[in-house]
């Protein structure tokens, strides 16, 4: 994102959009769970970010720590350039059916629902922030 573009977000925009691409990678985990919920042996996969999110924001507001270089690290999971690194993962889980797989799709049917809600819910509102900035830049017209 370029400087002047970047002027016009201020931090929870940019943790929105960046929020939007781990999302898309979220649906993409949850889509191979339900496409091999009847595979013997497979094993869930799953995908956590929001904890890094929040404290990335929590860091932001508390400025405990000042970085000099953008690969330095603020904490276990965030880089100081405000990146968040997440990992796919294989899911524990206490349920493992007779053949080995431990995709729960009735969970993972409301994931995919809970997180194409909250897509949804930040696509529309980083819209408004671009709606009211083309009204700003027209003149309120």
């Amino acid at each position: 994102m370029s400087s002047v573009i970047g002027g016009l977000f201020n931090f929870s925009d940019r943790l929105q959009m960046q929020s939007l691409g781990l999302r898309g990678k979220r649906n993409e985990v949850v889509t191979a769970n339900i496409a091999n919920a009847e595979t013997p042996g497979f094993r869930a996969f799953g995908f956590d970010f929001e904890k890094q999110l929040q404290s990335l924001g929590d860091d932001n507001v508390r400025s405990t720590m000042r970085t000099s270089d953008p690969r330095h690290v603020k904490n276990a999971f965030t880089q100081a350039n405000g990146q968040v690194t997440p990992d796919v993962y294989v899911r524990p889980t206490e349920s493992v059916d007779e053949d080995g797989n431990t995709v729960d799709i009735d969970k993972e049917m409301s994931e995919m629902a809970r997180n194409q809600i909250l897509y949804r819910t930040t696509v529309e509102t980083l819209n408004r922030k671009i709606g009211m900035l083309k009204y700003a830049i027209n003149g309120g017209r």
